[in-house]
């Protein structure tokens, strides 16, 4: 099948699903454990190729992770109402994804900051030691997000397009988004 001229080619070759979160989600993760296997690989040796492997993996890692952010607020707003039971789940998913977001981008710096101090010897040790206890911290904000996540979609089928439940049945209140 020719594919048609014009602005709709964009849109077929590129077709995201909706909602686009769950999928924006898969994109950060694997790039920040390739980061983080491979800082924590640079203890043992400290190559210029790993260090170079890192911080470009760790950086669209943290690009990532700031797109799938944007697209949860963006879908979290388009929700408007909520039962009561799942609110305090999407407060502790907000925060974890808030903090695994800032996680990442310090990741990212210090992935810089090994691979442009990786010729200074005792600065090199130290910007790896730095590197991998903040790799713990968002390994850490990872499964936070995850088990969050994970409880929203598989234990409450929140989401986007979730099932309503019928008018009367359940109190709801509105979600709010800041």
């Amino acid at each position: 099948m020719p594919l048609a001229r014009g602005a709709g080619n964009v849109t077929t070759m590129l077709h995201l699903p909706d909602p686009v979160h769950p999928f924006a989600v898969h994109f950060p993760v694997a790039f920040l454990l390739l980061a983080v296997l491979c800082l924590v690989l640079s203890l043992l040796w400290p190559h210029g190729l790993v260090l170079r492997l890192a911080a470009v993996s760790a950086i669209l890692g943290a690009l990532g992770a700031t797109w799938a952010h944007s697209t949860g607020l963006q879908e979290a707003r388009e929700i408007r109402y909520v039962a009561q039971s799942v609110v305090e789940v999407v407060a502790a998913h907000r925060s974890s994804s808030d903090l695994m977001m800032y996680a990442s981008w310090l990741l990212a710096a210090a992935a810089i900051s090994v691979f442009v101090l990786r010729r200074i010897p005792l600065f090199s040790l130290v910007s790896r030691l730095v590197a991998a206890g903040l790799s713990l911290f968002l390994l850490w904000t990872m499964q936070a997000a995850l088990h969050s996540g994970s409880e929203l979609t598989h234990t409450h089928f929140f989401g986007p397009n979730a099932p309503k439940p019928p008018p009367g049945t359940e109190d709801v209140v509105r979600l709010r988004v800041d």
